[in-house]
């Protein structure tokens, strides 16, 4: 009896149907407390909307836009929430916090920040590698003419070779005349 050449609809380890019911659940559970701790919400939505953007914009596995977006974005709306808390959670003090224009200029000029580290880290990173490659580049060609300097041209493997793999009129060199 062969075995059937189709797999299982399995994503880490769970079939669909459990998943999208715990996706059911998780959805379910953030809408209650979202609705619980209105205030809160409408300040991270509100706060937070240029991670939400990072979200959508990069394309990397790894999502690191987000992650470093995301958390310079929250260091900026943090100080203001819990301004919100002490004043009194309430939806009509995040309104008023949220409505000032210098409020939503460190907000958002945090998530900049984070779009700039983002973009320094990667350059850094892309030059230093670079750097490295042309480095390693540099110690294989050394090697390189040191082993045609101690054993001569033919180990370049750029000498036309007879159909035994000697070569055809091999120039004399010191590592050959002896």
């Amino acid at each position: 009896m062969a075995k059937s050449d189709k797999k299982p609809s399995v994503t880490k380890g769970k079939p669909a149907k459990k998943r999208s019911g715990q996706y059911s659940l998780l959805l379910v559970v953030f809408s209650v407390v979202a609705f619980v701790i209105q205030a809160t919400t409408v300040m991270l939505v509100i706060g937070m909307l240029p991670t939400l953007v990072a979200r959508f914009v990069d394309r990397s596995k790894e999502k690191t836009k987000v992650l470093t977006v995301g958390f310079m974005n929250f260091a900026g709306v943090f100080p203001f929430w819990f301004e919100m808390v002490e004043k009194g959670h309430k939806v009509e003090n995040a309104i008023d916090i949220i409505s000032n224009p210098s409020v939503i200029v460190v907000m958002y000029g945090a998530a900049c920040l984070g779009y700039i580290v983002e973009w320094g880290v990667i350059h850094l990173t892309a030059a230093a590698m670079v750097q490295r490659a042309k480095s390693r580049m540099d110690a294989i060609r050394k090697a390189q003419e040191d082993l045609v300097r101690r054993f001569g041209p033919e180990v370049t493997g750029d000498l036309p070779l007879d159909q035994n793999g000697f070569p055809i009129d091999a120039p004399k060199t010191d590592a050959t005349k002896t």
